[in-house]
């Protein structure tokens, strides 16, 4: 073993080859690349008798020890499961019957005294190994479901089953407690942890399942016709495919399709796939429902990708349906129920391609499929691309790998006994503030601060990816109404629960007055003083709350961080006294921009970004740009402009661009309307010349967005908005918001070397002094203030 790297142990009682079923998909997706400095062992077993012992190296990073349990174990076991009626609970019980593998218990306590960190994926080995785990190592548990719900409902009443209940619950309950990390599949396990078992919320971390991408050809190179030729599946008809392991609730999934689905939709042919066909042997079905009983991953992925769409009935379970991105990555639009797409969207947040609706809708919506899914490429690459950015193992695995290095890190300096701080704010979706809350999580963490973000709920918002969930401990205990602006609240009664549970030093809200209505925030924040926790709000439009409430904040004890000195303007003074100015910090700068002046023979490029909605001024950007071509025939404009969510930014952008074509500079103008992250932006932005902000007037306190630009050192234009006065000696703001005053002041700066190189060093030299991780330490230092 390389000194310096970092040995993973991974124990549980199945193999991981080959990898069939939900479980040991899991199991290969999320270990099989780590990190190039971490080495992984996987320690398992056979829930089933006759197997040798194996130990390969399966992947690069990845070795796999199978040990086989005792003949007296797999008799114990037998003879357990006929007590139950039939049910095997090898698993479940196995910390009844461990003594019995000798084996098996030695092999995995030489792997776990060999690691810095070691995972318990499911629960059922850690009593018998608990002892041999020492306080240096990192100890995770890695939950694929909530085990003690999901066992309460495969077993049957009675003596014998309430004895192996007794033992999951124990089981689950003392390596919860025991865990420095817990992984989960979804919020919803998340929550039922922090409910059941009354888990610390700072341990949590949502690991979401996904799917190997790149086994799946392109939608586009793929002729289903000639599949289902070979397949012997109907030619002509729709198919729609239901994939299950023989478990409960894909039985009743496939029951449902049988029975109900079926005899409803004539025109669609079922494919029903996998060991869940067995409920279906004694059904007197239609036939249209075809059953292929188990099959290998070649002849599955054939399935798929002959299929027009996929369905997921589930009523019931918990974790994530891995079924749900295999469908995904195969480019097929799927129709499901919201226990189906648990941990990847709801009715109103799902991705595209994701249709969710209640079980009794599936009839009349599988019609509406046959319409319009049937066929349709670019709804099936859209769905691929989907998986590929949020589900692939290929980044799941890799992000997981750093968390683990992070945590075994402050784990070892003890980092996760630090002061809590919680943040309430938007979270994982298109929002500049959420997108501040990153950062200054990020930088509160490096200032030695353990953090939680109280996010809000993701219905009908589409979260924009994994990584912020399973690197940042996350609750959702509010909800953000950023459409009909209307039914925006806080769960008081989960706000009060997740508090409870995480006891937190530090509560910073992250205010604006579009999040929730003035009483819930009242609320929250004399719920949270009234425990001991200090609150800092930090406001982000303060120019549109009133000066009474304001001073009622100050009076619930609450200490006021404004982005600018105005905004303290008639608060009473006692608690002027108590508030803070910080200017907004600035992320991501690299400090690496090209400070060299821009001479006129150049192709002189202008750049911005900012959503695609009209007050960020793109329509004063196009007519400056058109001024400017009189000077600079070869000058250019890239923009950087997302799309907004509840906002009509293609009717907008198509607007602006009629504008350039009536001007005659078409050719000058590039929008990028993807959503990139801040350092993406910054990125882009160090190779312009100049950035111009034409922005309306606000009453907001100060502009995140200006801050990108200076983090990329170059010289930045803006309009006389109030919200650019911070950074006043620092950009060079128009007197006039008209596109000729943008124009003029872009050609001084561009003509002018001195003037260029001037304007580089100031933003450069703002950046360093106005960083996230000074904002963090002035805000922790408000604890006590």
């Amino acid at each position: 073993m390389e000194e310096g790297r970092i040995r993973v142990t991974v124990i549980d009682m199945q193999p991981i080859t080959p990898a069939v079923g939900g479980g040991r998909l899991r199991l290969l997706g999320l270990y099989h690349a780590l990190g190039s400095e971490i080495d992984c062992t996987y320690v398992g077993s056979f829930d089933w008798p006759g197997e040798s012992y194996r130990d390969e190296q399966i992947r690069p990073g990845l070795r796999e020890i199978v040990v086989p349990l005792s003949q007296e174990h797999h008799q114990a076991a037998a003879e357990l499961s006929k007590e139950l009626g039939g049910v095997t609970a090898i698993d479940a019980a196995f910390p009844l019957h461990a003594a019995l593998s000798t084996e098996y218990l030695r092999v995995s306590r030489e792997h776990i005294h060999n690691a810095d960190i070691v995972i318990f994926s499911h629960p059922w080995c850690y009593p018998s190994l608990k002892d041999e785990l020492s306080p240096d190592q990192l100890v995770v548990y890695d939950s694929q479901n909530v085990e003690v719900l999901l066992k309460a409902e495969s077993l049957d009443e009675g003596a014998a089953a309430l004895k192996v209940l007794k033992v999951v619950a124990k089981s689950e309950r003392d390596l919860l407690r025991r865990a420095d990390l817990v992984l989960t599949c979804s919020a919803m396990d998340s929550d039922l942890y922090q409910k059941i078992f009354e888990v610390d919320p700072i341990k949590l971390r949502i690991v979401p399942n996904g799917t190997f991408v790149d086994r799946f050809p392109a939608p586009a190179s793929v002729n289903p016709k000639v599949l289902r030729e070979r397949l012997n599946l109907p030619v002509e008809k729709s198919i729609a495919i239901f994939l299950g392991s023989n478990y409960g609730p894909n039985k009743d999934a496939a029951l449902f399709i049988a029975r109900v689905l079926a005899p409803k939709c004539p025109n669609v042919s079922f494919v029903v796939a996998g060991g869940v066909g067995q409920i279906l042997a004694g059904e007197a079905i239609t036939e249209n429902v075809l059953v292929t009983g188990e099959v290998d991953d070649n002849r599955r992925d054939e399935l798929l990708l002959a299929a027009d769409f996929a369905l997921n009935p589930m009523a019931a379970g918990s974790g994530t349906n891995i079924k749900m991105f295999d469908y995904m990555a195969a480019g097929l639009p799927i129709l499901t129920t919201e226990v189906g797409a648990r941990g990847i969207g709801t009715r109103g947040s799902a991705p595209i391609g994701v249709f969710v609706e209640p079980l009794e809708a599936f009839a009349i919506q599988c019609d509406e499929m046959v319409a319009n899914a049937t066929g349709n490429l670019s709804l099936r690459q859209s769905i691929r691309d989907t998986v590929s950015e949020h589900f692939a193992w290929e980044r799941i695995s890799r992000e997981t790998g750093r968390l683990l290095a992070q945590a075994l890190k402050r784990h070892r300096a003890g980092v996760l006994a630090a002061p809590r701080v919680a943040i309430l704010s938007t979270w994982n979706l298109t929002c500049g503030i959420g997108e501040h809350s990153v950062y200054l999580a990020e930088a509160l963490i490096e200032a030695g601060a353990s953090t939680f973000i109280l996010g809000n709920t993701l219905k009908a918002h589409q979260a924009l990816g994994f990584e912020r969930d399973l690197h940042l401990p996350v609750s959702r205990v509010w909800h953000w109404d950023n459409q009909g602006w209307s039914e925006s609240i806080i769960d008081l009664d989960r706000f009060i629960s997740v508090l409870d549970l995480l006891r937190p030093n530090m509560l910073i809200v992250q205010h604006h007055t579009a999040f929730v209505p003035f009483s819930y925030l009242e609320r929250a924040i004399k719920i949270a003083r009234f425990r001991g926790v200090s609150v800092v709000v930090e406001m982000h439009d303060a120019r549109k709350i009133s000066i009474e409430h304001k001073n009622r904040l100050g009076e619930l004890g609450a200490v006021l961080v404004f982005h600018h000195p105005e905004e303290l303007a008639g608060l009473d003074e006692k608690y002027q006294e108590r508030s803070q100015v910080i200017s907004l910090p600035i992320q991501g700068g690299r400090h690496s921009a090209n400070l060299s002046p821009v001479a006129k023979t150049q192709t002189p490029t202008i750049g911005g970004f900012g959503f695609l909605r009209p007050y960020k001024g793109l329509i004063f950007v196009i007519r400056a740009i058109a001024i400017l071509r009189q000077t600079y025939p070869t000058l250019r404009y890239r923009g950087w402009h997302a799309a907004y969510i509840g906002d009509d930014s293609a009717g907008y952008l198509r607007e602006c661009m009629e504008e350039a074509d009536r001007l005659g500079i078409r050719d000058a103008i590039d929008i990028d309307t993807r959503f990139l992250s801040i350092e993406e932006v910054i990125a882009n932005l160090e190779g312009v010349d100049a950035v111009l902000m034409p922005y309306e007037p606000s009453e907001e306190g100060g502009s995140a967005a200006i801050n990108i630009a200076l983090a990329a050192g170059r010289p930045t234009v803006a309009s006389p908005s109030s919200i650019f006065r911070p950074v006043s000696d620092v950009v060079y703001i128009v007197e006039r918001h008209d596109s000729e005053a943008y124009a003029d002041a872009i050609s001084r700066i561009i003509s002018d070397p001195a003037v260029t190189e001037e304007m580089c060093k100031r933003a450069l030299a703002w950046a360093e002094g106005n960083s996230y991780n000074a904002a963090a330490r002035r805000i922790l230092a408000l604890e006590h203030h």
